[in-house]
């Protein structure tokens, strides 16, 4: 007899938790300490988090191919507060801190820190801090300590606001976002298996100085460490135990010792989820798929969105364009990509991340951020420098509007001509214009332009201008009226062009086809391949624009269920092809199963089976739309700013739980929150109840 699907956010949580690979529960997870309230300059966290996590993966890892070209802290912060009391007031430091004397402010300098006496509430305390010898700008006082109204300035710049980013003793750019310990027990072959991937550091008791190697596979696992990604270098603990001096991504372990093997405690390094999003359906596997996606982008959350937790453990600005997607249903984690936006989009010279089309991306990503998690405060103060980014970017557009990047010396050493790389297994041609790229090119500048739309600055017209003359160009020089269709090439001869699918569903993407997908784009699309998840997972969903939903599908239960299948519970940086797996780079265990740009169902399949889509920033305004085809039943939970956006369709029937500050659009109503709609989709108008007028069934 069939089980009763969930129809609240509570029971749909618990039907997805019950079949996660996660191998943890999220009420054991130990968020980040939080003692301290520590404040850093204007957008210098996400730059220092940034920095320890590319000398933290150089260090770890033996092959890692990421340009340095990131932006640096500053060396020199100066800090302003305001007390709102009497009374003393001890400052941690991170670097030399040199404080200007004023009335109403004793200091003292102490062990670590400054001690402050202020004697009453409005006197102003200013002090300069520099970093050096590896410590970054910054300072922490203790929770509820009598200062506020926070500000800081570099290099002379006007008085900022700055937020406050809990702590412990250290600065929190230092240390994971929680952590929880889990257990490695004997498996297959004699080695160790946790149940899942993880990042962490086994645990190992006092004794002889252990030999460790791990994998995301058994054989990666026994390998010579020679053949392996990750360095397994090991360190005393002070209780005369080991530890390894790096986290490890793995989900194998094994411990060279003469002695069985027994259990092995796991500190994982995970954020904690308060409020995560969830989807099942009829379709256990999809639900499975759905759940592992979720994991999987889970394990890469590491303050900054990594790519891998096996390998390069790097942020990169295209493969965050697709986990802020997946991210919005799985996670609702916003300052993971808020702090990742601010992070990647300085660089102190050339493209993000030594790519151009990463800059691109990172234009296409910073609107989708704010439309997906609202962040209007992020539009308002990103927008001066979006429009420099962009103007940055215009250098390399010609008249005819068409990017063409100039390389970077010390770019990203396998991207194509003009530092271009759009995906793995893409040959680009040298002195030919690829319409895929221009397709990005104008989605970019239509970001750019929503994006500084939404702060009434000034640039915003001049990228929709430039987007039109892209947009014209594109449809003189890359459309196939034969074929109904877009070319791989600007100028192509129509007889030779490819199918073309990265051009047609970038085109898609890009709001080319506002009116409806040509038949001819679609079969495009359906007839090419485009390699890696990351790039499927934006087919898919361009696909999804062309009514394609069963095709959609069926392709991920092709495509991820085939990496289910094969394990280890997490998805990969390049699909499963029934050959060796593991192998990729030319290196035996180079390819990472567990990728965040792999997380792409997470998002994907609330869309296509529910249609459930933001049609304003934040979600103040949505739609759904189920198509549930060949399930019985579906249902989503979505954690949008403002609470639960709760979706339940099961035969006929949907019901529509519209959180506080949303309203749901549908069919020329819109029904504002809190209420609960519910409707059939073969006849009737809706019922409306709890912030509603109650309508007819």
């Amino acid at each position: 007899m069939p089980q009763e699907p969930p129809r609240s956010a509570d029971e749909l949580r618990r039907w997805v938790r019950a079949r996660s690979p996660q191998p943890f529960d999220d009420a054991a997870v130990v968020p980040r300490t939080a003692d301290l309230e520590w404040r850093y300059g204007p957008g210098q966290y996400p730059l220092a988090l940034l920095a320890r996590i590319v000398e933290d993966g150089f260090a770890a890892n033996r092959h890692v191919h990421y340009p340095r070209n990131h932006g640096r802290v500053a060396e020199r912060v100066a800090f302003r507060a305001v007390a709102t009391a009497a009374g003393s007031v001890p400052v941690r430091v991170s670097g030399r801190a040199d404080v200007a004397v004023r009335d109403g402010v004793r200091v003292r300098a102490v062990d670590g820190g400054l001690e402050l006496t202020l004697t009453g509430a409005g006197a102003i305390v200013e002090f300069t801090v520099t970093g050096g010898s590896g410590a970054v700008p910054a300072v922490g006082v203790p929770v509820g300590a009598a200062l506020g109204d926070w500000a800081a300035a570099i290099d002379g710049d006007p008085w900022m606001p700055v937020r406050l980013r809990p702590g412990g003793d250290r600065p929190p750019h230092l240390d994971p976002p929680g952590t929880v310990d889990v257990v490695a027990r004997p498996g297959p072959a004699g080695v160790l298996d946790v149940g899942a991937p993880v990042l962490g550091r086994p645990i190992l008791p006092p004794g002889p100085e252990p030999v460790l190697t791990s994998g995301e596979s058994v054989a990666e696992a026994l390998a010579d460490e020679s053949a392996l990604e990750t360095r397994h270098d090991v360190v005393r603990l002070p209780d005369g135990g080991w530890t390894t001096r790096h986290p490890l991504g793995f989900r194998y372990l094994r411990v060279r010792t003469d002695a069985a093997p027994h259990p092995v405690t796991v500190r994982a390094e995970v954020a904690p989820a308060a409020r995560p999003g969830a989807f099942a359906c009829s379709d256990d596997r999809l639900t499975r798929i759905w759940t592992a996606a979720q994991y999987t982008l889970r394990l890469c959350a590491q303050g900054l969105m990594l790519d891998g937790i096996k390998r390069d453990r790097m942020p990169w600005a295209g493969d965050q364009a697709l986990s802020t997607l997946a991210n919005a249903f799985a996670l609702g984690d916003a300052q993971v990509v808020s702090d990742g936006l601010v992070a990647l989009g300085r660089p102190e010279h050339g493209y993000v991340n030594g790519i151009a089309d990463y800059s691109v991306w990172w234009l296409v990503n910073a609107d989708r951020y704010v439309r997906y998690f609202g962040d209007a405060a992020f539009a308002e103060r990103e927008a001066e420098h979006v429009h420099a980014f962009v103007a940055e970017l215009a250098r390399h557009a010609g008249d005819d509007g068409v990017f063409r990047p100039a390389p970077q010396p010390g770019g990203f050493v396998d991207s194509g001509p003009g530092s271009v790389f759009l995906d793995w297994g893409l040959a680009l041609e040298q002195g030919r214009d690829p319409a895929a790229l221009q397709m990005l090119w104008c989605w970019a500048l239509r970001s750019a332009e929503r994006l500084l739309d939404r702060a009434g600055h000034p640039g915003a017209t001049r990228w929709a201008a430039l987007a039109d003359e892209v947009e014209s160009t594109l449809r003189m020089r890359a459309w196939l009226p034969g074929a109904g269709r877009w070319a791989d090439y600007l100028d192509a001869d129509a007889a030779t062009a490819s199918p073309a699918p990265y051009a047609n569903f970038l085109a898609v993407l890009a709001g080319l086809h506002p009116d409806g997908v040509p038949a001819g784009v679609a079969g495009s699309m359906r007839t090419g391949t485009a390699g890696t998840p990351f790039m499927t997972a934006f087919r898919l969903r361009a696909l999804l624009d062309a009514g394609a939903h069963d095709a959609v599908l069926d392709e991920v239960r092709r495509i991820w269920g085939a990496m289910l299948d094969a394990g280890p519970g997490t998805f990969w940086e390049e699909s499963a092809s029934g050959g060796d797996d593991l192998t990729m780079y030319g290196r035996p265990f180079g390819r990472s199963l567990c990728h965040a740009w792999a997380a792409g169902p997470a998002a994907i399949l609330p869309e296509a089976v529910l249609g459930v889509c933001p049609l304003a920033d934040g979600w103040s305004r949505f739609e759904v739309e189920p198509r549930l085809g060949d399930l019985d039943w579906a249902a989503v939970v979505v954690p949008v700013p403002s609470g639960d956006l709760v979706v339940c369709a099961e035969g006929a029937g949907v019901t529509v739980h519209v959180p506080a500050g949303t309203a749901l659009v549908r069919a020329g109503r819109v029904d504002h929150g809190p209420a609960v709609v519910e409707w059939s989709t073969t006849a009737g108008p809706a019922a409306v109840v709890g912030g509603g007028v109650h309508g007819a069934p």
